[in-house]
């Protein structure tokens, strides 16, 4: 009979199992120990070796061989340092002074080989001629053509009619002549280019003169015409373009498309590389129905600091008569101490931030945004920071201050976006008693948490304040102009963690205390009330346990052995009611109510609102597991809150009517093998009968490129109380959010693809967002391209065709849907990237 045993516990069977591997282990000991001391027959002395192999130089106590059967990759030997092998079927002339190779002719020096017919070699003029079916092989490129001369040593010479190929880049084409200048440099003389495979030229790049330095990763040419299905679609007297993945300053790909608020949008951005660490971005940017816009963006990175700062000016819009703009500047620096792996500051360091944005007006982002995420942000920030991790005998404390702005946008008159306080500024303190990291214990299986008391302690002090005049007409968000908050917190807990079952006690309190300045305009025909503070305890017992086993029965449907678990979890919350009626509401909102946030002692996120609690809730989680790889096939959530004493704190007052009922949640994740994967969330509440909150997401995605994604919720909203002091008037339980979306990408053939997306709101009855998309790819390009629908606000719906040619390994032109796609359809693979090639593709 299966049961479940408690995870990392001991019990009778497991011990004796154990007892018996450890005892059979130590008698087969001498066997093992016998078995290992017994080392392979050590090789022959390169004296007592086969007379007919010839060594190379030494390539990193590698020996290799003239003939091998297979590839050694060895420390690389200067040209001077080599040898010069050849081989063929016949050869004669004058030792050291005249050679004739012929048949099957061969030369080989270093990795470079030179093939032919026929080889007649001087070695006083270190010439090589190359005579029929010519080919030079160097690394990664070859070339190929019916004659050629070569000077071996200085690696220069030219080839006739050459055909070539750079695996590097998957590059090839043609040329009337070939010349060699050195081992890097090849110039040819009227060149094709393209990176399709000779048998389909789909779109090739023709020039006068084109040069490819492979040292420099750079190919220049002039009067290069760009031939699409043998149209020439681009012509440029003089080009330069990277031929590896290195920066290289100069112009872009253009990127172009069709928008319904700016007609066609046209993007030529110009690269400009300062530095390995800096570069700047140019952005010129044409729309019809808007005007000129100039945009850049500047990126630095270094040791102590980083960043990005861009900026966006149009300075007269035809529609508007006015002139728009926006800037972003996002800076991280390292005042004092270390920086670890990633940038990221050591303890004792000193760092700061700074995150500058804005923008002209409330309409920028839903005209100019090139993103779907862009075109409904409604607020910039405007905020700089810093910390610092003491050091000594104050190294467990952290001190911060940080001052912060916002603009809130106003892009819908339906529906006004409150503006929040501004922070002018926050300074904060925290002392943790337990800062050690967390490590591995003794035998690597678990992870070793910190033990002990742990202690906590924080000291905030804030100045809110708001200012409407550059929040577009958005509402004031309370009843108070400015505002001085300071919050005192402290707690005590006993972690008790094994892998087993944990349990953790928790002693803690806030203080808040407020200084506020009244608007006279929000306590219509009433005095101005003071702000009230508070100082409230909280006491909290959280405890778990864990058990798992072997579920050998899921082995015939996974193909794999499987531990099931069950792991229930106990919490329970104490904290007295005081009344917080008159308290001011400055950056607290419900914290929702979810998985995780019915463990939490207080159901408000933010510092002004305790909640009154005397509870407990139970849960039990059971999750599917792979033994050999640990990845969760599946898990299962059940949870419910039982208050023994009705809550009633609420963000805009005291709740009217307080209940001791509590929700049942329960969530649902299943992942089949990487194929079928689905998402389930309930909220359900037994007084009304009904889910309050449903979400269903599932995926099927059976091969690379093949994905069908289905998405539902609905969420119920609880009645809303009337407060003054927020500026919140009364809101009814309502129905909020019944949306649908449905999305996939299936390929049609074995070059086309199509995907789409659907969005629609039962509440309104309309359709929130339409995509359909194609991607149709060949052997050397791919042609992507998609129409796009969406709702920005109840007065503009934007819509987008984006279309763009990618040939590969060269540029592409139009304007890039992939970000559209990635956003709009989970499971989203572009046209994936051709494999680099191996050292072993070309050996010979």
């Amino acid at each position: 009979m299966s049961h479940y045993r408690r995870r990392a516990g001991f019990c009778a069977p497991l011990f004796l199992g154990l007892t018996l591997r450890v005892l059979m282990g130590v008698a087969l000991l001498p066997v093992s120990l016998l078995g290992h001391a017994q080392a392979p027959a050590a090789l022959p002395p390169v004296s007592q070796a086969t007379q007919n192999f010839t060594l190379l130089p030494d390539r990193g106590n590698v020996t290799v061989l003239k003939l091998d059967d297979q590839l050694r990759v060895g420390k690389p030997i200067s040209d001077g340092e080599a040898l010069t092998f050849t081989s063929s079927d016949a050869i004669d002339g004058v030792v050291e002074r005249d050679m004739h190779l012929k048949g099957r002719a061969q030369i080989r020096r270093n990795g470079a080989a030179l093939k032919a017919d026929e080889i007649t070699y001087n070695p006083d003029t270190d010439i090589a001629d190359l005579i029929g079916n010519a080919e030079l092989s160097k690394g990664n490129t070859t070339f190929k053509g019916p004659k050629g001369q070569f000077k071996v040593d200085a690696r220069e010479g030219f080839m006739e009619s050459p055909s070539y190929e750079l695996r590097d880049t998957r590059g090839n084409g043609t040329a009337n002549k070939l010349t060699i200048e050195n081992s890097d440099i090849f110039v040819f003389d009227r060149a094709t280019y393209s990176t399709c495979t000779p048998e389909n030229m789909d779109w090739y790049f023709t020039a006068s003169s084109l040069e490819i330095d492979n040292e420099q990763k750079e190919m220049i040419g002039t009067n290069g015409v760009m031939r699409f299905f043998n149209v020439p679609i681009a012509y440029v007297p003089y080009f330069t373009a990277p031929t590896g993945g290195e920066r290289r300053t100069g112009l872009l790909a253009p990127v172009a498309g069709y928008n319904s608020n700016n007609g066609m949008d046209i993007t030529a951005p110009y690269y400009v590389n300062i530095a390995p660490n800096r570069d700047l971005l140019l952005l010129p940017r044409e729309m019809n129905h808007r005007g000129f816009m100039l945009g850049a963006s500047y990126r630095f990175l270094e040791r102590e600091y980083s960043g990005v700062a861009t900026g966006e000016y149009l300075p007269y819009d035809k529609q508007t008569g006015t002139n728009r703009w926006k800037y972003d500047w996002q800076q991280r620096q390292i005042f004092s101490g270390g920086v670890g792996p990633g940038g990221i500051p050591t303890p004792g360091s000193w760092s700061g931030y700074a995150n500058m944005s804005r923008v002209s007006d409330s309409l920028y982002p839903t005209n100019f945004s090139q993103s779907i995420a862009g075109q409904v942000t409604s607020q910039f920030r405007q905020e700089l920071g810093t910390s610092k991790q003491l050091t000594g005998e104050l190294s467990n404390w952290v001190v911060g201050a940080k001052a912060a702005t916002f603009q809130t946008l106003q892009p819908d008159p339906n529906n006004l976006v409150q503006a929040p306080y501004n922070i002018l500024p926050n300074i904060t303190a925290a002392y943790n008693s337990q800062l050690s990291p967390v490590v591995s214990d003794p035998t690597g299986r678990y992870l070793a948490l910190p033990s002990g008391p742990k202690t906590t302690f924080s000291a905030d002090y804030t100045r809110f304040a708001y200012a409407l005049g550059g929040n577009f007409n958005a509402p004031p968000p309370g009843a108070y102009t400015q505002a001085d908050r300071t919050v005192v917190k402290a707690g005590l807990a006993l972690p008790q963690i094994t892998p087993g079952y944990y349990i953790t006690p928790t002693v803690s309190f806030q203080s808040n205390a407020y200084s506020a300045t009244a608007n006279p305009a929000a306590f219509t025909g009433a005095s101005p009330v003071a702000a009230q503070g508070f100082t409230i305890p909280t006491f909290s017992l959280d405890s778990g346990l864990a058990f798992e086993r072997d579920a050998s029965e899921l082995h015939g449907f996974f193909g794999r052995n499987m531990l099931l678990t069950m792991e229930p979890r106990a919490f329970y919350a104490y904290t007295p009611y005081q009344s917080q009626a008159n308290t001011p509401v400055f950056d607290t909102a419900d914290a929702g109510f979810g998985v995780s946030q019915i463990f939490t002692a207080n159901t408000f996120i933010g510092n002004d609102r305790i909640a009154d609690t005397n509870a407990a809730t139970l849960g039990l989680t059971s999750r599917m597991i792979e033994s050999s790889t640990g990845a969760e096939r599946a898990n299962v959530t059940l949870a419910q809150k039982q208050q023994f004493t009705a809550q009633k704190v609420g963000l805009n007052g005291n709740i009217a009517s307080p209940t001791t009922y509590s929700d049942t949640l329960g969530s649902a994740s299943v992942r089949l093998l990487g194929n079928f994967s689905a998402d389930m969330f309930g909220q359900y509440n037994t007084q009304l009968n009904r889910f309050v909150q449903t979400t269903v997401g599932a995926s099927w995605r059976p091969t690379i490129g093949r994905s069908l994604n289905f998405g539902y919720r609905n969420v119920w909203s609880p009645p809303i109380q009337a407060s003054a002091q927020n500026n919140q008037v009364a809101t009814p339980a309502a129905t909020t959010t019944d949306q649908y979306n449905i999305s996939g990408q299936w390929p049609l053939t074995r070059e086309v693809s199509v995907l789409g997306r659907w969005g629609y709101d039962a509440l309104t009855t309309k359709t929130l967002n339409t995509l359909v998309g194609l991607e149709w790819t060949r052997d050397c390009w791919t042609f992507r391209g998609a129409y796009s629908q969406a709702v920005n606000t109840s007065l503009i719906t934007t819509t987008q065709v984006l279309f763009q040619v990618e040939f590969r390994g060269f540029a592409s032109a139009g304007s890039n849907p992939v970000d559209i796609m990635k956003l709009n359809v989970p499971g989203y693979m572009p046209t994936s990237k051709p494999i680099p090639p191996s050292i072993y593709e070309n050996y010979q």
